[in-house]
């Protein structure tokens, strides 16, 4: 007979463990940050996208799959992005608004998308239906893809960092360049929390108007009272 899984076993499952090393590079790379250690905290802030790709992995590859290790990767996930992208605002105060409303898109596209694909009874915000619109069937469907313009994007935020503090030179010039190759990553990455927004938006209010219409009595013709 199988041994039965408690709590504290999906705790300790791998991907799991390599979600709680991405939570410790992170606060690693808010520190480095907000003390002013670019290296430190590009290092660590690299080392932890590059292990978004490897917790689904080892989940896969190991059948530990789990709704804990998927909310703990979207919450690190959210919160990094949110903490670098209010940095870059304190870097780039003439460009604070639009860091300000990537945070407010991502965090609201994210959640709407969580929130409205499991009310309609799927397992995750990433599982797409056939009616589902092709740009986030192409962007979710594709593991590849989905790692790609997440990591593109990134790096996009990452890089505008870095090239505040590098001195013009080399090594800035590269810097400069990469960010430059990324930008266009992060505009389509962000075309697609938009559609994203949206469709969620609608599938909500698709729900919402069905459950309306199914608690409303049917509209009939009104019988006039017999005279007596």
């Amino acid at each position: 007979m199988a041994k039965r899984i408690s709590y504290v076993d999906v705790f300790w499952f791998v991907p799991n463990l390599i979600g709680y090393s991405r939570v410790l590079l992170s606060a690693l790379a808010a520190y480095s940050m907000y003390y002013e250690h670019p290296s430190v905290m590009f290092i660590s802030y690299a080392l932890s996208e590059l292990l978004d790709a490897a917790d689904g992995y080892y989940a896969r590859k190991l059948g530990q799959c789990s709704k804990f290790g998927e909310v703990l990767d979207m919450v690190t996930d959210r919160c990094t992005t949110t903490v670098l992208l209010t940095y870059l605002a304190h870097l780039y105060p003439s460009l604070a608004l639009v860091f300000c409303l990537l945070i407010s898109l991502d965090i609201s596209s994210h959640y709407m998308q969580m929130y409205s694909q499991l009310i309609t009874g799927k397992t995750n915000h990433k599982q797409m239906d056939a009616g589902a619109h092709w740009i986030l069937k192409a962007y979710y469907t594709d593991r590849r893809v989905l790692f790609g313009f997440c990591f593109g994007n990134e790096a996009f935020f990452l890089l505008c960092y870095l090239t505040y503090y590098l001195p013009v030179g080399g090594w800035y010039y590269l810097a400069v360049a990469f960010t430059v190759v990324a930008f266009p990553v992060f505009v389509v990455k962000n075309v697609i929390n938009v559609v994203q927004l949206y469709e969620s938006a609608k599938d909500l209010a698709r729900l919402d108007a069905a459950q309306i219409n199914r608690d409303e009595p049917p509209a009939g013709p009104t019988k006039k009272a017999s005279k007596i």
